[in-house]
């Protein structure tokens, strides 16, 4: 198709043409370049005047050479109508593809109708600027000459295979333009996959790399190359040195370099590579479609937990308001007996002052003392649940194996001993859920928030570092791969009153709750 390009481009303005019209000599012009190298020539040589003087020349006869001297190869570049007085000498110019051509007399009249449908200058004439052959137009102008639609056509699909861009031949998806072509590996890249594919340096470096239109030529005109040796150009690869892991032609062999490495045939080491990378790309392809799998499931799961927590933090949100409606109602409930207890005091004092009025004549110093005091005797006790607050925390509600059982406490096992504390537990004996490890929490020693004091896979622990003459609340949990289980029993401890010999637990000073 690049061949026969310029087969396909106007003699007179170099580009492709553009509603091409046949002239009578067969070859083609623009319609607009076609009117734009019209000629007006003498009224006494139109074609009436030659109906009125009773000529027979067709319109579409040439005109006399001899009569008309156009064009000369020995000339000046310069031609004239020298059949007509009256024509003006007029000169020749060069079109981009090396045709000279005559341009018009006088510039073409302004019109905004198209070439075909704009009115041409009486007596015109036009001249082909190939064969140089001219004939002077009828009054149907340059409608009188058929369009090729057969050329037009195929200079459309030649523009649209040419605008085709080649695309690279190693993309994976949505193959992208390729901007190079290498020669040897007969393969068209883009940039990505040349610097990862193919790379400046070792045997590639020598690889040509060109345009991937000329590539595109070349591979279509060039013969396909016998991959030849890197080190001898002239020589072609015929073995493979296992050793190097690269292929060799017999004067490599020769010249010592390679002569006491192990070698193989060419042929069989390509097929024996070719049987493993295609292994290696099933086996790549597998894998490929295992984390595809796996990254939809990922997808999916992402989605799932967005959902989930959307579900949650709204069954969240609903249990905390829950409380604290549950708390509102009951701070109404206290503030309503505060008002009760107001009340009644109230009525009380009014109760005396009425009575002191009544007895006024008879009161003596000292002898009246009032029976209330003003203090309420209300202490509103939110010890326990402040720490119930406290302790609030999220317990696992879906699992998908079960967890744990709650460990037991040994009391029999645990005591106290100055200011540290041993304390023992167990599984339930029926347990059918192992336990990987133990959480051992304790308190601050005056009723604060527990912290963990423990974490293993024992099941006794001694903590030291007490306080003396404190009461501690302890508690454990097991916990595995699903999750964590329930807190067993409290056990209240109470360390030594101070730096003495060693004391034993009793039942007072050990107790579970």
């Amino acid at each position: 198709m690049e061949e026969m390009e310029e087969e396909l481009k106007c003699p007179v303005c170099g580009s492709f043409y553009r509603e091409p019209i046949i002239l009578p000599c067969s070859h083609n012009l623009c319609q607009a370049c076609a009117r734009n190298i019209l000629v007006q020539t003498p009224e006494s040589e139109s074609p009436q005047s030659r109906r009125a003087s009773g000529s027979g020349v067709s319109d579409y006869d040439y005109l006399d050479l001899d009569k008309m001297s156009l064009y000369s190869e020995a000339d000046s570049g310069y031609g004239s109508y020298g059949g007509f007085a009256s024509a003006p000498t007029t000169p020749c110019q060069r079109s981009p593809n090396g045709v000279r051509v005559f341009p018009p007399a006088m510039p073409p009249p302004a019109t905004h109708l198209s070439p075909a449908l704009a009115p041409v200058p009486r007596n015109s004439c036009i001249t082909c600027p190939q064969c140089h052959r001219s004939l002077i137009l009828d009054d149907r102008g340059l409608r009188g000459f058929p369009k090729n639609r057969v050329l037009e056509g195929v200079i459309d699909r030649y523009q649209q295979s040419k605008a085709a861009a080649l695309k690279c031949q190693l993309c994976e998806k949505a193959p992208k333009e390729a901007t190079v072509m290498c020669e040897q590996c007969d393969v068209f890249y883009c940039d990505p996959c040349r610097l990862r594919c193919h790379p400046p340096r070792g045997p590639l470096a020598k690889h040509r790399l060109v345009p991937p239109a000329q590539g595109r030529v070349s591979r279509r005109l060039s013969p396909r190359k016998v991959s030849t040796c890197t080190d001898h150009e002239l020589e072609n690869h015929s073995m493979y040195c296992v050793q190097c892991k690269m292929p060799v032609c017999y004067q490599c062999l020769e010249e010592g370099k390679h002569s006491s490495h192990e070698v193989k045939a060419l042929g069989a080491m390509w097929k024996l590579h070719k049987s493993q990378l295609s292994q290696a790309l099933n086996g790549l392809s597998d894998r490929a479609k295992e984390a595809k799998e796996f990254l939809v499931q990922l997808r999916n799961m992402v989605q799932q937990i967005q959902e989930n927590n959307v579900e949650f933090e709204a069954c969240l949100v609903a249990q905390c308001d829950a409380l604290i409606d549950a708390l509102n109602r009951r701070k109404a409930q206290l503030l309503a007996r505060v008002n009760k207890e107001h009340e009644h005091k109230l009525k009380i004092s009014d109760a005396l002052i009425r009575r002191v009025h009544l007895t006024e004549d008879q009161w003596g110093k000292g002898t009246l003392t009032p029976r209330m005091t003003t203090d309420f005797d209300l202490s509103l006790d939110n010890s326990s649940l402040l720490q119930s607050i406290h302790q609030l925390d999220f317990v696992q509600m879906k699992a998908s194996s079960p967890v744990p059982a709650t460990p037991i406490l040994q009391l029999e096992e645990c005591c106290t001993r100055n200011n540290s504390a041993t304390l023992s537990w167990k599984q339930p004996p029926l347990s059918g859920v192992a336990a990987e490890g133990y959480i051992l929490e304790l308190d601050d020693g005056s009723g604060g928030q527990f912290r963990e004091v423990y974490v293993g896979k024992e099941t006794m622990c001694t903590v030291d570092g007490l306080h003396f003459n404190s009461t501690y609340n302890a508690r454990v949990k097991a916990f595995n791969k699903t999750g964590v289980s329930p807190y067993s029993k409290t056990l209240v401890l109470q360390t030594s009153e101070g730096k003495a010999l060693q004391q034993y637990p009793s039942e007072r000073e050990l107790r579970a709750i």
